[in-house]
């Protein structure tokens, strides 16, 4: 039996070259990731040996790296063979997989940031859902965040980066009020995203998502190459919360399970039947694309 074939007893890491157990894994408290939110990110997601969309999503990691003066030791493929051999050890099909790259430790407390070793990360742990299953199937209940999302003059929300702040904020936000996630409008007053996913609305039968401002979702596009294939127009387009609150149909989108119907924003409720006609088939566009194999490096 090869070592990428032994059953384990914890999920492995890869961290820095080494496949270490999470409760030896370290990184180290000085880590400009840790103290600075100083990295980026990227998140795919494994379905029955098949992960999803792995070289879009690395094209955008690279992106980032390139645009916050990143380094990496690895090259592109080099970050595929190292996810693939991590999520073979963990030996999970079903499967969320994070890589992670930080500027790394400095030599001192105010040191040169171009002149630091990056630290770079692959975590894989089962596949997670935004929401449990009743919510997937009923919608779950949105808020309109107090929040501003960051705007491209300030940091570009293309940027995945660590620093999540925001995110955790207005989810704590928008739990403590008792609905299940929040978005953000931009300084404009414009809809931005939610927390951790995008956001589609349809009204008459076509299909709209905002065009800037937000983190260009691989999921995002995934779903609009879904509604062409289903014949659904699909507009980017600057929308209002009043577009929201006018909706016949809401949903959001993430590699964390794909499409989630809305039922309520803001205390407005959708009035047709949840799911709706499109965003059910898109739902299912979605996951025949992923059952069939499409766009999938098989683990």
């Amino acid at each position: 039996m090869g070592e990428s074939e032994k059953s384990t007893s914890e999920p492995l890491l890869y961290v820095d070259g080494e496949y270490l157990p999470i409760s030896k894994a370290r990184v180290s408290p000085l880590d400009q990731g840790f103290l600075l939110g100083d990295g980026i990110f990227d998140v795919v997601s494994a379905w029955k040996g098949k992960i999803f969309k792995l070289e879009e999503h690395l094209d955008r990691f690279f992106d980032s790296i390139r645009a916050a003066r990143l380094e990496t030791r690895l090259s592109k493929n080099d970050w595929i063979e190292v996810i693939l051999e991590t999520v073979r050890r963990n030996k999970l099909p079903d499967a969320s997989i994070r890589f992670i790259l930080t500027r790394g430790v400095p030599d001192g407390v105010v040191a040169d940031p171009r002149k630091i070793t990056p630290t770079e990360i692959v975590w894989v742990a089962p596949y997670v859902f935004l929401a449990d299953e009743q919510k997937r199937i009923e919608g779950i209940r949105l808020m309109i965040s107090a929040t501003r999302g960051f705007t491209p003059d300030t940091l570009d929300p293309r940027f995945k980066c660590l620093d999540r702040l925001n995110s955790q904020l207005i989810r704590l936000e928008a739990l403590e009020a008792g609905y299940d996630d929040a978005l953000w409008l931009d300084s404009h007053g414009y809809v931005s995203e939610a927390a951790a996913s995008n956001i589609f609305l349809v009204k008459k039968g076509a299909l709209y998502t905002p065009q800037t401002g937000i983190l260009m979702g691989i999921t995002r596009g995934t779903v609009m190459e879904c509604a062409s294939r289903a014949g659904v127009e699909c507009i980017e387009s600057p929308l209002t919360s009043f577009d929201l609150y006018s909706a016949d149909e809401v949903f959001t989108c993430s590699t964390a399970g794909g499409v989630l119907p809305v039922k309520e924003i803001a205390g407005r409720k959708i009035p047709q039947p949840v799911p709706g006609p499109i965003t059910s088939k898109v739902d299912k566009l979605y996951w025949e694309m992923r059952d069939a194999g499409e766009y999938c490096t098989i683990i």
